[in-house]
Parts: structure tokens; C-alpha cells; sequence
């Protein structure tokens, strides 16, 4: 998750882009239409290698979306076409101003590297050991209004917002898979933000992810970290976990079995930095189908609910990190949603609070958590609007 003043300034300068676009006729600035920009993924896993022939998102695409925090039942925020009036523009992975992705990156560097140098003395590692002591477990259900009853009780491992290499080593990751183990769940879904602030910390995966093998399998999404650090080079962060068992969901969607019932899971790319695509994800699911979306970003949950998606599974906010009087200053949310269940239209939404933390290794009223979710068929109460 970005800081907030350098969200600020992304924002304004995304905003000065966009009057500029706008002004052009709509015609990005640099290349033509018929000449999409090139966009040359990331080498911080494996070392060089020439990108994937087919990425999770088509070249040259931009989403666009209404400026400012839109109200409830807005404009959907997933791409829409490029004319709409008055729009902002969110650009695909690897085509930030240079400038600013070069200040973005050293200050999170600088900063998590200064904390993670104090991890080894007694100030450091009473945070770390509070970190991990305070991991919870939690039990949510999730609720579908339209399913055969052979998915009640499918339950989900939602691990997200790891930010691996922050505060998390791959000892810590290997007892976490331990805990989950224990949890038998039928499936896993990583929902994004895996990387804390470079693309080859994914690495501290490898003995995760070989002590999780569910029967359902195991499926993952992009978080704002992990396209941010992974960029340009984004196609090594899918193959990585991709040879390690792992189906990327980016902008697409699976059909799970289970009995004589089948469920739509559905995954998107970041709302961030990705460039989300609901359409893309839904394709190939039948219209009797209950759908099941992972979004990193639960902003994504207005337009799910809009569309009539079943159930939502998000992280990014990390619970807001730093709770005050059961309020957090910052949720990274413009609808408020912060931790926990919310519904919607008959959809449901639940936000994980995430395992790491991202700036200061530090949680205060936001306990880490890893919700192994419960489907249930019917309708649900106690969660909110």
C-alpha cells in the first residue's frame, strides 16, 4: 500500500495526464493507437528472460475511472471505454512517470530496510515476535445466494498482504503454512501483495507452498505490491508460481468441483496498478454457476455487487494497520471498506486483515489474519451494509 502522500502526488500527477489526454483527443501522448507501447516485465526473479507471449492483460490498454471518491452504486471502476467525460486515467503496469516511481521506490526501500536492520536487536525483534504471536486464524462464512448444496462448507485458506522479506523470512512463511495445514482446507487463494519491495522475495514462497497442497488446488492474484516492485517484468512473479502448482488468476476465472456442485472463482488484476477487467474473468462461466471473485482491492465490491457476483474475497487494507479508539486513520478504501464482512444487494464482501504490514512493522488494534472462509448456500445476516 502506498503512503498517502505519495498517493497524493500519483494521483494529481495521473490527473494532470489525464486534462492532457483529454485535450489531445483521447490519444496518449508518445505513441499512436495502431503503435501500443511496448512494455519490456521485470527480472528481479530468475534473472533476465524475454516476457511472456501471452501476458494476463493485452498491450496498450488503459482503464479509466471517475475522479475523486464516487458514491456507492457509481460508475463501475473496472476498465470502461477511454471517451468517457470527465474520467482519470489508471495506466497499465509499467508505464508510471519515471520520476516518481523512482521516489516511491526509494523511500519504501529505504525505509523497510532501515527497519528491517533493526530486527536482529532487541527493539526489532520484539516486533517481529509480536507480529507472528499475533496471527489469527478466523472463521468467517461467506455466503451464496444461488448454489447446490455441495458446496456448503467448501472452506477457503485467504492468505494476503504477506509482503514477504518485510518482517516475514521464509521460517516464518513454512510455520504459517504449518498453522493453515492443520485447518485442512479445500483450497488456498493468495490475494495478492505476496512481495513486500522487490519482485524476488516471492522466492521466500518456496517452502509455503510445498507444505499446502489442497485438494482443490491452489490459485493466486495480483496485489498492488507485487505488480508495482514485479513491473516491468510481471510474466516472472505468474511463472514462478505457476511451476510451483499455483494458477494465477488475472482477469479469469476456473470452474471448482466439489460433489455434484460447481462454483465460478473468479480473479482480477490489481485496481491499483493492474487494470482489473470483470468481463475477462466471468468469461466461460454458465449462467447457473454461483461466482465467487478475488479482488485485492475490495473497492472492486461496488461494481461486483452491481453485477450481481455472489461473494468477494479481498485484502489491501490490512485492517487499516494502526486502529485508534476502533478506527483507522488510513483504510486505503473510498467505501469504508476497512476489515471484516459487508453486503451489498444480497452480494457479500469479506476483507482480510493480511499477515504483514507494509511502511512500519507495526499493528495496533489490526491483528494479522489469515481467514479460512466457509461457504454457505442461503441467505446470511449480521454483516454490514
Amino acid at each position: 500500500m502506498p503512503v498517502d502522500w505519495v498517493a497524493r502526488s500519483r494521483r494529481r500527477a495521473v490527473e494532470s495526464m489525464a486534462r492532457r489526454f483529454l485535450e489531445r483527443g483521447g490519444e496518449p501522448s508518445g505513441f499512436r493507437s495502431s503503435d501500443p507501447p511496448s512494455k519490456t516485465r521485470f527480472s528481479g526473479i530468475g534473472g533476465r528472460r524475454p516476457p511472456s507471449s501471452a501476458p494476463c492483460r493485452p498491450e496498450g490498454r488503459w482503464s479509466v475511472r471517475k475522479p475523486g471518491r464516487s458514491p456507492v452504486g457509481s460508475a463501475p471502476m473496472c476498465p470502461l471505454p477511454s471517451s468517457t467525460p470527465g474520467a482519470s486515467l489508471h495506466r497499465p503496469r509499467g508505464e508510471r512517470p519515471a520520476g516518481l516511481a523512482r521516489l516511491r521506490r526509494l523511500v519504501g526501500r529505504t525505509v523497510t530496510r532501515t527497519f528491517e536492520a533493526l530486527r536482529g536487536v532487541p527493539p526489532g525483534g520484539m516486533l517481529h515476535r509480536r507480529l507472528l504471536a499475533g496471527l489469527e486464524l478466523t472463521g468467517p462464512e461467506l455466503h451464496l445466494a444461488r448454489g447446490h448444496a455441495d458446496l456448503d462448507g467448501l472452506r477457503i485458506a485467504f492468505v494476503s498482504d504477506v509482503h514477504a522479506g518485510f518482517f516475514q523470512t521464509a521460517a516464518d512463511l513454512g510455520a504459517l503454512a504449518r498453522r493453515i495445514a492443520r485447518e485442512a482446507p479445500d483450497l488456498l487463494l493468495l490475494g495478492g501483495d505476496l512481495v513486500g519491495t522487490h519482485g524476488g522475495e516471492l522466492e521466500l514462497f518456496d517452502v509455503f507452498l510445498s507444505l499446502l497442497t489442497p485438494p482443490l488446488g491452489a490459485f493466486a492474484i495480483p496485489g498492488n505490491h507485487d505488480c508495482f516492485y514485479s513491473a516491468p517484468r510481471m510474466d516472472l512473479w505468474e511463472r514462478f508460481l505457476e511451476e510451483r502448482g499455483v494458477t494465477v488468476l488475472c482477469n479469469r476465472g476456473v470452474r471448482i468441483e466439489r460433489g455434484g456442485a460447481t462454483l465460478w472463482l473468479a480473479g482480477v488484476d490489481d485496481l491499483e496498478e493492474g487494470l482489473p477487467d470483470l468481463d475477462a474473468a466471468l468469461t466461460g462461466r454458465r449462467e447457473d454457476e454461483p461466482i465467487l471473485l478475488a479482488s485485492h482491492h475490495p473497492d472492486l465490491f461496488v461494481e461486483a455487487a452491481r453485477r450481481g457476483i455472489d461473494a468477494q474475497l479481498s485484502g489491501h487494507t490490512h485492517g487499516g494497520q494502526i486502529r485508534l479508539l476502533g478506527r483507522a486513520p488510513v483504510t486505503h478504501s473510498a467505501h469504508g471498506f476497512d476489515a471484516g464482512p459487508f453486503e451489498r444487494n444480497g452480494s457479500h464482501l469479506y476483507v482480510g486483515r493480511g499477515v504483514g504490514v507494509s511502511f512500519l512493522p507495526l499493528r495496533i488494534g489490526a491483528p494479522p489474519e489469515v481467514p479460512i472462509a466457509t461457504l454457505r448456500v442461503g441467505p446470511a445476516s449480521s454483516v454490514r451494509p
